[in-house]
């Protein structure tokens, strides 16, 4: 059985690289996500270093608040606008957006004030991108084929997430930080040069059979499919817990606890990135029936993660649980996304994928806000242990609503 299945995801990868549009959606959302990650490793340690934790928290704070605001008005967007054209727009402004800072960095003349707004901006701009493409993305795969399209850019991008984390690592003393940001506005601009090849899809213009589409047709849509929003906020939740548990502490644990420096911190993402490749692959190669459900019990695996980053006695312990914690988060994400891309019609998708959006990005803030101060006043491993029974009891309460809800609705079908 197991090696039809592999056999049978062979031949569907292979189906899906043979089709030339996905090819390039592939590659460009592959190419974005390998400047980010130059990007993300030199505003992180510059951050921790010049101010510790609630360094960290500020620059995570304006990278993720555009998409506590923007995140719904984007899924509107993805189903009000052309998919493709707003997912090209989105690349150029990001680019634009990053050239003077990029020559600024290169020049010795970056202004803190400068970073924080360049930042805000690209993050913007995210909030509009990511929707279109979670919508647009089945139109070119069939919906058949979404959970393992899907998995797949995901395993992709945690790959190229390690390794541009690992070169950024090397560089972070030998470059200057314009380096990275003009890393960052090619591959954007690359990639909207690959989106602009790829043919218009029928559906990818603007809907005429409704004015306006509404802000909460996106949460109306989720609906259609048992225990979906339950799924969707416990991404919410999980997602907050791990921004002010995670984020803030993985840079605090290399920084200061392990003394790592830079390229210790480097080390403790690229693990991060090995479990969410680890959990995309996995998902790549095997279908899950029942994603709504899956996608709430996949944080019971951050416990073991968090409890093993509060230990911190040494740095394979730190690995191993900061892996946990990457594959959790990475198999929560790609099966509440997919299971919103097989379940919304076209014309709803756009804005059901906003409403994922903000659970997935747009909480961030909120753990942030929340949480990350904590790191000043609290012992880490305390904040880490908390975090880790929080999410774990969390799991267990909406994976349970989600069974409920899934057994009711199977009886009520039964005796319709």
């Amino acid at each position: 059985m197991l090696l039809c299945n592999s056999k049978y995801t062979t031949i569907v990868l292979v189906l899906l690289f043979s089709h030339p549009d996905f090819r390039r959606a592939y590659l460009a959302n592959a190419v974005s996500q390998l400047g980010n990650a130059f990007q993300f490793v030199a505003l992180m340690w510059f951050a921790v270093a010049a101010a510790g934790p609630l360094g960290v928290v500020a620059v995570r704070l304006v990278d993720g608040l555009p998409a506590l605001l923007f995140g719904l008005h984007g899924g509107v967007a993805a189903d009000s606008w052309d998919r493709k054209r707003t997912m090209i727009a989105a690349d150029l402004v990001r680019g634009i957006v990053l050239v003077p800072v990029a020559a600024a960095g290169i020049a010795g003349s970056l202004p803190l004030w400068a970073l924080v707004v360049a930042a805000f901006v690209v993050t913007t701009a995210a909030s509009y991108f990511t929707p279109a493409f979670g919508a647009f993305l089945p139109s070119i795969v069939g919906r058949a084929s979404i959970q393992r399209a899907s998995s797949l850019v995901g395993a992709t991008n945690g790959g190229l997430q390690t390794t541009g984390w690992a070169v950024a690592a090397a560089l972070l003393g030998l470059v200057s930080v314009g380096t990275f940001f003009a890393i960052n506005a090619a591959s954007f601009f690359v990639s909207a040069l690959l989106l602009w090849r790829i043919e218009a899809r029928p559906r990818a213009t603007v809907i005429h059979d409704e004015r306006r589409p509404r802000l909460g047709g996106g949460l109306a849509g989720l609906r259609r499919r048992t225990g979906l929003p339950v799924a969707v906020a416990m991404l919410g939740a999980g997602m907050t817990i791990m921004s002010g548990v995670w984020t803030v502490g993985i840079a605090e644990l290399a920084h200061s606890t392990l003394d790592l420096g830079a390229a210790g911190l480097a080390l403790l993402l690229a693990a991060t990135a090995l479990g969410t490749i680890s959990a995309a692959a996995f998902l790549t190669r095997r279908a899950v029936r029942r994603k709504v459900l899956a996608s709430c019990l996949a944080w019971t695996i951050a416990l073991p993660g968090y409890v093993l980053l509060g230990l911190a006695s040494s740095l394979p312990l730190v690995l191993l649980g900061t892996f946990f914690v990457g594959a959790a988060s990475s198999a929560a994400i790609l099966l509440v996304s997919t299971a919103t891309q097989e379940s919304l019609p076209d014309d709803l998708l756009g804005r059901g994928m906003g409403v994922v959006f903000l659970g997935h990005v747009g909480t961030k803030p909120l753990g942030l806000i929340a949480i990350g101060p904590l790191y000043a006043v609290v012992d880490p491993a305390v904040i880490f242990v908390a975090g880790g029974l929080v999410v774990f009891a969390a799991a267990l309460v909406s994976a349970s609503i989600v069974h409920g809800a899934t057994v009711r609705a199977n009886l009520a079908r039964a005796t319709a």
